[in-house]
């Protein structure tokens, strides 16, 4: 056997800088000599102070960068202006203090070795970060009850002034996690993350262009353009007919990352696989009765699925047969492996159920392979496996990483854990060494 989700600092700025206009105008200077309250003219009329010179920037991206686009703001005081990304998605112009809010729009430009496909929009209500991302074209529908494109085109300064506010990014935000929500593996904002307003960096390993890469992904799989996606948005309604997610584990040394499927809205259920070190994909499944998964399309070649898929193992074709173990977010983790003690498990490689496995209190593991001739395969120390610092297997000169988790039932619980193996003699996902097992307690299957 082989064992085998940064601060809203800038919304906080505008919505105070707002209040503080607000009360300013309401004042109308009455309170002293101060210039921030304004001048009175000879007429006795208020001079509000002179506007200021401000900056506007951000990132424009799509996971990768959006490098050479076009970006063209257009202001509430009819002002409009525009700037180039640079290779790192990066622009900047320059605005007064009494342009604000306006509206963004790039297009054109290059996106990794992709041209831009279709213009993205956001919003800058006052002087600071405005990021152009699909998730800000997405919040560009939601506050405008509009599709971006003809947002942009038909917005007049006084639509600009009432759409644009704090208050309604704020309000778009919630609902952008709820149109995130409708896709498959559900991506999810990371915490205290704007789309419009944090920095962040269009590199892999930053968390917002990380989400971005998961989006664009789990989109496609949908059969949706962004277009499309932002329509929906605009109407209120989600990307699917319902989604699932969970955790996706696979070589080397325990990659983890969110995965999941849903309906889409013509009736096809899809996977998408947003795997960060070999390349994201996707693919078509077939769900049955149960609720589990049935068949697999290309590039996926099996499936195991249980528990109306709250436990499943996809495999990949040829030339590279990498394994993804995946549990639902219903599981909870186990902490302590000494729960599994005493259990049986059936455990699943190359998407097959292979034999029975048993953990003993000595922190040994046991599995029996199927057949008549078979033997007990002993592993002593597997409880090491639980470890942050993973089991050291010398037959297969490996080091073995584990996780277990549980769930009830209709009152009864099951447990589940998932082994990864990665080979010390090579850096390839596959082969000798490399390996995904998982083990179902056999109380609910």
């Amino acid at each position: 056997m082989k064992i085998k989700k940064i601060t809203n600092k800038g919304i906080a700025q505008i919505a105070a800088g707002a209040i503080i206009a607000s009360v300013l105008a309401a004042c109308g200077g009455g309170g002293g000599n101060s210039s921030d309250a304004g001048n009175s003219g000879s007429d006795g009329s208020t001079q509000q102070p002179a506007p200021t010179a401000t900056t506007a920037s951000g990132v424009a991206a799509v996971g990768a960068p959006i490098a050479g686009g076009t970006v063209t703001l257009k202001c509430a005081s009819g002002t409009s202006t525009s700037a180039t990304t640079g290779a790192d998605g990066s622009w900047k112009t320059s605005l007064k203090s009494s342009d604000y809010p306006c509206v963004i729009r790039v297009e054109g430009g290059q996106a990794g070795v992709q041209a831009l496909s279709t213009p993205l929009h956001s919003v800058v209500a006052g002087a600071g970060i405005a990021n152009i991302t699909p998730l800000t074209d997405l919040m560009v529908g939601i506050l405008s009850n509009n599709k971006p494109n003809a947002w942009f085109d038909s917005a007049n300064n006084g639509d600009l002034g009432s759409k644009i506010s704090a208050a309604a990014l704020a309000s778009a935000q919630d609902k952008l996690k709820e149109i995130l929500a409708s896709l498959p593996g559900k991506p999810v904002l990371p915490d205290g993350f704007n789309p419009v307003t944090s920095a962040f960096n269009a590199q892999k390993g930053d968390a917002a262009d990380d989400l971005l890469e998961i989006y664009v992904t789990a989109l496609a799989s949908t059969g949706l353009t962004q277009t499309e996606a932002a329509a929906s948005a605009s109407a209120g309604k989600p990307l699917t007919q319902g989604a699932f997610a969970g955790s996706m584990f696979t070589t080397r040394n325990m990659l983890t990352f969110r995965a999941g499927g849903a309906l889409t809205h013509g009736g096809d259920y899809v996977l998408s696989i947003p795997d960060p070190k070999r390349g994201s994909f996707t693919a078509k499944i077939t769900m049955n009765a149960d609720g589990n998964v049935a068949q697999v399309g290309q590039p996926l070649r099996n499936a195991i699925s249980l528990l109306s898929n709250r436990f499943a193992q996809y495999c990949q074709s040829e030339p590279y047969p990498v394994h993804y173990a995946y549990i639902s977010d219903d599981w909870t983790p186990v902490t302590d492996s000494n729960e599994l003690v005493g259990k049986l498990f059936r455990e699943y490689e190359y998407c097959q159920d292979t034999g029975i496995t048993q953990f003993h209190s000595d922190g040994s593991l046991t599995y029996t392979p199927y057949g008549p001739n078979a033997q007990p395969n002993s592993m002593p120390g597997f409880s090491k496996a639980f470890s942050g610092e993973g089991m050291e297997d010398p037959d297969e000169d490996a080091l073995v990483k584990a996780k277990a988790f549980k769930i009830t039932i209709n009152g009864k619980t099951t447990y589940a854990y998932v082994a990864v193996s990665t080979s010390k003699n090579s850096q390839l996902d596959f082969g000798a060494g490399n390996y995904v097992t998982m083990g179902l307690s056999e109380d609910l299957n």
